[in-house]
């Protein structure tokens, strides 16, 4: 059966009669039509579809026909689990009922999401150290005897970290199929049952770690959509980078250790011995290495210059790894035993930890940025690449015939120019779909006469002030944004007596979890909740529990992020203007991921109060405001009275 989009989500369509609450959008349909069409012929595209477009539905139906037609397989990669979860556990049983065509469909998460059924055995027979923090191990080993899935988040009861570490699945202890337990690996069963499925959900880390790896993972496919797209940047930043900490050669140590238990009545005894020796010397460096380069770190990043690197490059580690693969030529083992697949992969964990090493010490390649940082009180050497286009164009546009990049907030002035040339993305077709909401009539944005400069001396009073005004005219149900922690905790002391005496809740970022947060805030109705970083998205409260965004900054991002300063400084190397093609456009995206936080239904009400002065006083302010969706705009904060009545 051929794809139709009108036939599927037009009025009188086949969800039309299937859902009695289905909304006819031809936003929806037209987005379905245009990923189709990508499909088909081999393009990518870029979409951006304002919130209320029901994007999820929009690139699912042509994904499964396109899959199904064609009997090749497609890849929807998300950025956060929530909607990945929303994908395969809600949209896509939904189709599978309704649509007049068989699909399989698979979710597939990173390895260390799944339990190691030969590790696990190891541990009850009294290698591990942590089944004493388990509450129920009668429990859990009924989990483990009946799972079908081994999946970390499906067990019945947290299991602590320290033992999860011990018992789920790693590359570098695996030997795969020579492994006695590889027909009833979850891992491994998954991954055939994935060569089998038409359509594969999955998350934009997971989708780049393999186009890296160059496709030893996930099946070639032939079409695959990124949602939640205006991420991909920074993931690929993350996915493509080069990170060393001393936990990296612990894990190192650990299998070593295990791999050298594994080998004692097999190989000669000087061999084991060699192996104890180079390891216990190697950690012991590891730790010196990194606890006397804390001292140097003297702020939370550190970039690494040609005068401070010989702090940082007088280490031996890789001459005890060269020594570590030395040892191992001397095993030789039949190349079809598990012992010999232990091995080859230990020694491919030992080349990863050198090529890191090699590259961050003598810093020669150009397109990296080196720095030192601190992670949870370690301290971390970093490379990351300065521009992100050239490896997703290597490793993921040139080897598929069809990406399509999809999210509320990819244009900037109405044009993709800025998110194609960051991602390496030279010819896509372009789609803007603006939302189905009515925003002249269900929103205001203000800024208020009072608006100041960031740098005034008093902001932080007025941004206060003005928070404590909004919350007046809502009575309750704001969620302001900050850029910094140090403005959000100051203007937090600031108002927090007043708040006592109106008899109103503040819920804080850094006061408990994330999710913690938002749903007190979501269950008082006289409460407000700041936020920064990831707060600005993912944040979905429709109705009245959500009245007001106070955007007390634009969110430029900071220069202080080494792969930032870096960036920046190829653009003007280039001839380019750094703040007006680099700093502007990122802050666009992320102030109309702000915005899109308010209106998120078409009963919603509420506005959008931005207190920087900026947006109508600096050149670029035409630029954010030209982006952001319809609201009708006013000086005056009263007039949110229009809105909420007395």
């Amino acid at each position: 059966m051929s794809f139709n989009a009108k036939e599927l989500l037009g009025p009188k369509g086949l969800l039309a009669r299937t859902l009695a609450s289905y909304e006819y959008r031809p936003e929806q349909l037209q987005m379905s039509n245009h990923v189709y069409q990508a499909l088909q012929n081999e393009v990518h595209g870029v979409i951006e579809a304002g919130t209320g477009v029901g994007k999820s539905l929009a690139y699912l139906l042509p994904l499964i026909y396109h899959t199904v037609e064609e009997k090749k397989l497609a890849v929807v990669a998300t950025h956060t689990i929530t909607l990945q979860e929303q994908l395969f556990q809600k949209d896509i049983p939904f189709l599978q009922k309704v649509l007049p065509l068989e699909f399989k469909a698979e979710v597939f998460k990173g390895r260390s999401n799944y339990l190691c059924l030969r590790r696990w055995n190891e541990l009850i027979q009294g290698r591990g150290n942590h089944l004493g923090l388990v509450d129920n191990l009668e429990l859990l080993n009924r989990w483990v005897n009946e799972t079908s899935t081994g999946d970390y988040s499906e067990a019945p009861l947290t299991i602590p970290w320290e033992l999860w570490s011990e018992i789920r699945c790693e590359k570098e202890s695996c030997p795969e199929e020579l492994c006695s337990y590889f027909t009833k690996c979850f891992y491994w069963n998954l991954r055939h049952r994935l060569g089998k499925a038409h359509l594969i959900i999955t998350n934009q880390a997971m989708l780049l770690a393999d186009a890296r790896a160059e496709g030893r993972v996930l099946p070639a496919c032939e079409g695959v959509v990124i949602d939640e797209a205006h991420n991909l940047e920074e993931v690929a930043t993350s996915a493509y980078s080069h990170e060393l900490k001393r936990a990296d050669f612990l894990a190192y140590y650990r299998t070593g250790t295990q791999l050298q238990a594994v080998l004692r009545d097999i190989v000669p005894e000087y061999i084991i011995q060699d192996l104890h020796l180079i390891l216990d010397e190697l950690i012991k460096e590891a730790g010196q290495y990194f606890s006397q380069m804390q001292p140097f770190i003297t702020g939370f990043t550190v970039p690494l210059t040609d005068q401070n690197r010989p702090h940082f490059t007088q280490t031996s580690l890789p001459k005890h790894l060269k020594d570590v693969n030395d040892v191992l030529k001397e095993c030789n083992f039949d190349e079809e035993s598990e012992i010999s697949g232990l091995v080859e992969q230990f020694a491919a964990f030992t080349e990863r930890l050198l090529t890191s090493l090699d590259l961050v010490l003598l810093g020669n390649d150009t397109s990296y940025a080196y720095w030192a940082e601190m992670q949870n009180g370690e301290p971390c050497l970093v490379a990351a690449p300065i521009e992100v286009g050239a490896f997703l164009q290597k490793t993921l546009f040139s080897q598929t015939p069809s990406v399509i990049l999809t999210s509320a907030t990819l244009s900037t002035n109405q044009s993709f120019d800025y998110i194609q040339s960051q991602l390496g993305l030279s010819e896509a077709t372009g789609l803007i779909l603006g939302s189905p909401f009515a925003y002249d009539k269900q929103a205001i944005l203000c800024v208020p006469q009072e608006a100041k400069h960031p740098n005034h001396p008093r902001y932080t009073h007025y941004v206060a002030y003005l928070i404590l005004r909004t919350l007046a005219l809502t009575q309750g149900g704001v969620l302001a944004l900050f850029t910094s922690y140090s403005l959000m905790d100051e203007v937090a002391d600031t108002i927090y007596p007043k708040l006592d005496e109106v008899g109103y809740t503040l819920f804080k970022q850094g006061d408990g979890p994330r999710l913690g947060l938002i749903q007190d805030f979501q269950d008082e109705p006289r409460s407000l909740l700041f936020g920064t970083n990831s707060f600005w998205e993912g944040i979905d409260l429709p109705g009245e529990a959500l009245r007001a965004v106070i955007i007390t900054r634009l969110p430029f991002t900071s220069p202080d992020r080494p792969v930032t300063r870096a960036r920046l400084q190829a653009i003007e190397d280039a001839g380019g203007n750094p703040f007006r093609d680099y700093s502007v456009p990122q802050a666009i995206l992320r102030l109309k991921q702000g915005f899109g936080r308010l209106i998120r239904t078409k009963t919603d009400v509420g506005g959008v109060v931005i207190l920087d002065e900026r947006i109508l006083t600096a050149r670029y302010g035409a630029d954010f405001l030209a982006s952001l969706p319809p609201a009708r705009f006013t000086r005056d904060l009263d007039e949110l009275r229009l809105l909420f009545g007395d």
